[in-house]
């Protein structure tokens, strides 16, 4: 059963030049979370739209006519009133490493891959949203750890993110082959890096 929708809900804008994969995602938002959704169908509207009213979560694409995701992403992470609206790029294919990372290099919080999972969909805007309303009680403490500001836990994310990207990066095949000592390395560093992903995740979800 759907959930309904009111005014209290937080809304999570979705920036896609396809209406399909748009309307796909839209539709799975609004049934399984009850966030009210908008959508923006390239960059110069999405800016608008936040500009109107800021969303809560951003979906954005990263490949679209005229002003790409990146140039998006950089523009709002540059801007004081929407640094800390949580990004999700959209990254085309599950390869698409160099876009992930560079995506995570200026500021987005997380990626998905085309064609989007809908459980990991509506997992990764679910944790996204828990940021922003810890980010919006403005310098509270997150209630069950330590005393780690809301602000502090989406700087500790991004980086993190990056870290794990990188680690993912070098063990592409295009990059030429690792030793098995670098090999193992990088897998640590992968492992460790989602060990504490985990970790942060787990005092957002408290």
């Amino acid at each position: 059963m759907a959930r309904e929708i009111g005014p209290a809900n937080p809304t999570v804008l979705v920036v896609e030049d396809s209406k399909d994969v748009c309307f796909m995602i839209c539709e799975t938002l609004k049934y399984h979370i009850g966030c009210r959704v908008v959508t923006a169908m390239d960059g110069e509207e999405c800016l608008r739209r936040v500009k109107e009213k800021p969303p809560d979560v951003i979906l954005l694409d990263i490949h679209m006519p005229g002003m790409d995701g990146f140039e998006v992403c950089k523009i709002l992470k540059g801007a004081e009133k929407t640094k800390h609206i949580p990004i999700i790029f959209l990254t085309a294919t599950a390869y698409d490493m160099q876009s992930k990372i560079r995506g995570l290099e200026i500021g987005a919080d997380d990626y998905l891959t085309q064609p989007v999972d809908n459980l990991e969909l509506i997992t990764r805007v679910k944790v996204m949203l828990r940021i922003k309303r810890l980010i919006d009680g403005a310098g509270k403490p997150v209630a069950s750890g330590p005393q780690l500001s809301a602000e502090r836990v989406h700087e500790l994310r991004a980086p993190l993110n990056s870290i794990i990207g990188m680690a993912e990066l070098i063990q592409e095949p295009s990059h030429g082959a690792l030793t098995p000592k670098q090999k193992e390395f990088a897998e640590i560093i992968s492992k460790n890096g989602r060990k504490l992903l985990k970790l942060i995740n787990g005092l957002v979800d408290g």
